[in-house]
């Protein structure tokens, strides 16, 4: 009786596509292995299948994911591995020779069903060797000619395929290449973010709105417009942030993480209809780059009000909050809730670890924010960027520098070469001319009221929203232990820039002083520095608190804040450096 040779039947695909694409679709190679192993009088008997999708042809055989089982867990259930042609096995020779090697040391067998390849033949292993070789240099030549017709594209600024860009739809133009359109709907969508990155709101607000609002993502958009199900992911702040950051917003092309320029010394458009100006997204950057960045948290729903605003004035490392659950004597349970500083978690050093009661130091800083500001307009800050083509000019120069450069190191050694250099040469020349010639407009900022108090706009935030208004205005509250004589506790609170929306709103100069910091059972010369212009004074101080030093903590804040809001701080700055 005759024994069936047990086959695995293998196939590969780079990209899945449907059986109606190309016949080397997974079913239709499936169907052509099923033919050859039924073939009459063969005894063939297919025991299992290994057909990889996504799986391009330089990844191990060893290595992908169905084939992989049956090379090691399950080498005894087969005989034979059969695969439609030999580049469905390996497009590299070192992995199409491990593999052949491996199956004449474990008595196995790979034959090709277009009968390119059979190593149960005499010389078969010697032949398929001579293929590979052939499969791979097939393979480098069409990366080679895949690298060209990219390159080809990007210079006609055309679309090279992939993902298609927030807010454009890829779409056929006239020379049958694809080019971006704005999707009617993302595209205001895309112009609301870079209005509100630039009117000041974070990213988590614009995210959390458009949760609120049910608006799909861009992912979830493009499979609806493709009729498939949708996911339902939400927005998040890092998603916005992306999107505004990507040179598409204004039609640009990007390669390898860079801008891709022509010839003519200019931006690559692939956009027929760019959706953002040049202006709008250079302005919408600039301010995402100046916030602070809110550090996380581990528990976002249960966050407090402070947790990452709060610092310790010993040591400067963060406070958050804790919950403590005690049971009393008499059998009543209490929830004892303080910021804590975390130097003990992070091994740093504090000469007074400062603990605070949440409820009271809350109390405090809510305080002290509406009463200081609570009263006046909500103020929009409107940053106009100006027209400042310096660093674009530079960018030219160096490029011009870098092109003459390689052309007297001969790297322009065709006549095609040339052609291009000297064409390249006129263009950047042209632009930096015309570069040159444009006039600097200085950046203005405009504050327009909402038409609501700070009073009102604090009222409607949820704890999330106020945490993120606070930290990329970089307000902190700075807490001690023992700051002073008797006294267990004391704070500084320092409102960072909202000293610069408060002038813009009205509140008159003189109070600035007032309540451009707020201390809270610290020494008074902490937060009018004057006392310790008088020697006697100073002498007095250092004998009752140990030194007439600042702290350095609250040094550091304040130096922050001059640093990043040179306007907000002007105030305390001229006292400080009294001091």
């Amino acid at each position: 009786m005759q024994t069936n040779v047990r086959v695995v039947g293998c196939g590969r695909q780079s990209v899945t596509r449907t059986e109606d694409e190309n016949s080397l679709s997974i079913g239709a190679q499936r169907r052509d292995l099923q033919y050859w192993a039924d073939t009459p009088g063969q005894g063939r008997l297919i025991v299992g299948w290994a057909l990889d999708t996504n799986t391009s042809g330089t990844t191990n055989p060893f290595q992908r994911e169905q084939l992989r089982p049956w090379l090691t867990d399950r080498l005894e259930e087969w005989d034979v591995l059969a695969f439609p042609r030999i580049d469905r096995i390996s497009r590299k020779v070192r992995y199409f020779s491990e593999l052949l090697d491996w199956v004449e040391e474990n008595n196995k067998h790979i034959v090709t069903v277009d009968g390119s390849l059979n190593t149960q033949a005499a010389g078969g292993s010697a032949v398929a060797k001579v293929l590979s070789v052939l499969a791979e240099e097939e393979h480098r030549k069409i990366r080679k000619n895949v690298a060209s017709g990219m390159r080809t594209l990007r210079e006609l600024g055309r679309f090279t395929g992939g993902p298609q860009p927030f807010g454009y739809l890829s779409i056929d133009s006239e020379d049958e290449h694809r080019i971006l359109t704005p999707d009617p709907v993302y595209a205001e969508l895309l112009r609301e973010i870079a209005k509100r990155v630039r009117d000041g709101d974070s990213t988590y607000t614009i995210a959390e709105d458009f949760n609120r609002r049910g608006i799909m993502t861009w992912s979830d958009h493009l499979r609806s417009l493709a009729g498939k199900p949708v996911k339902g992911i939400p927005w998040k702040a890092a998603t916005i942030a992306r999107v505004i950051q990507n040179p598409v917003c204004v039609g640009y092309q990007t390669y390898n993480g860079e801008i891709w320029e022509t010839e003519e010394g200019e931006p690559s458009v692939i956009a027929d209809e760019p959706i953002l100006k040049l202006g709008q997204w250079e302005a919408a950057n600039k301010a995402l780059a100046a916030r602070t960045r809110l550090k996380k948290v581990r528990r976002r729903d249960t966050a407090c009000l402070l947790t990452g605003i709060a610092i310790c004035g010993s040591c400067g490392s963060r406070m958050v909050c804790h919950h403590t659950t005690k049971t009393l004597k008499n059998g009543e349970t209490k929830t004892y809730r303080d910021y804590r500083c975390t130097s003990r978690n992070r091994s740093v050093a504090c000469s007074a670890v400062a603990t605070v009661g949440e409820s009271e130091l809350e109390a405090v800083f809510t305080e002290a924010l509406i009463g200081a500001i609570g009263h006046a307009p909500e103020m929009v800050k409107l940053v106009d960027p100006g027209e400042d083509h310096t660093a674009e000019l530079e960018q030219k120069r160096q490029r011009l520098n870098k092109l003459e450069s390689d052309y007297a190191e001969g790297k322009y050694d065709t006549e095609a070469k040339e052609q291009s250099y000297w064409r390249t040469l006129e263009n950047l020349t042209k632009k930096i001319a015309e570069l040159e010639a444009h006039p600097i407009r200085p950046r203005t900022v405009v504050f327009q009221p909402t038409g609501r108090t700070w009073a009102d706009k604090w009222k409607a935030m949820g704890t999330q929203d106020r945490r993120e208004f606070l930290s990329e205005r970089n307000v902190r509250v700075i807490v001690w232990r023992d700051p002073m004589p008797a006294v267990k506790r004391g704070a500084v609170v320092h409102f960072g820039n909202l000293k610069e929306f408060a002038i813009a709103g009205g509140v008159d100069g003189a109070e600035l002083s007032d309540w451009g910091e707020t201390g809270w059972n610290v020494p008074a010369h902490w937060m009018d520095p004057i006392a310790l212009m008088d020697a006697e004074q100073r002498a007095t101080i250092a004998e009752t608190y140990g030194t007439a030093e600042l702290p350095e903590t609250l040094r550091k804040v304040r130096a922050k804040t001059v640093e990043t809001f040179p306007e907000a701080a002007s105030v305390f700055v001229s006292t400080l450096r009294a001091a």
